[in-house]
């Protein structure tokens, strides 16, 4: 586990992947609405849970270690970490603005 942690590209890229992982978990989860087993609102509600705060800080993590890659597809790992870093925190404020503040909101 040391040596995992060490190599920055490798902490980078499974950042990487586990973000696109969640994300893609988090945007088919809401197929899973039209069954009314209670166990599946359960198991929704704790993915959500564990699911939304990983998404924040995931990204973060992968950006800061994407510093210390010393290879030339450094810049790449970067950018890709700061997409999705604004992407994640604009669909935050969206949703946000409109559960709280917009009046017309669902």
């Amino acid at each position: 586990m040391k040596g995992f942690f060490r190599n920055a590209s490798k902490v980078s890229r499974l950042s990487l992947i586990l973000t696109i992982v969640v994300t893609f978990v988090l945007l088919t989860l809401p197929y899973l609405a039209g069954y009314e087993a209670r166990f599946v609102h359960v198991i929704g509600r704790t993915v959500y849970a564990v699911g939304l705060p990983f998404l924040v800080l995931n990204p973060l993590l992968g950006f800061i270690y994407s510093f210390f890659i010393n290879e030339k597809i450094k810049i790449v790992y970067i950018l890709v970490h700061l997409v999705f870093i604004c992407t994640i925190s604009l669909f935050a404020f969206v949703v946000i603005m409109f559960r709280y503040f917009v009046p017309f909101a669902p």
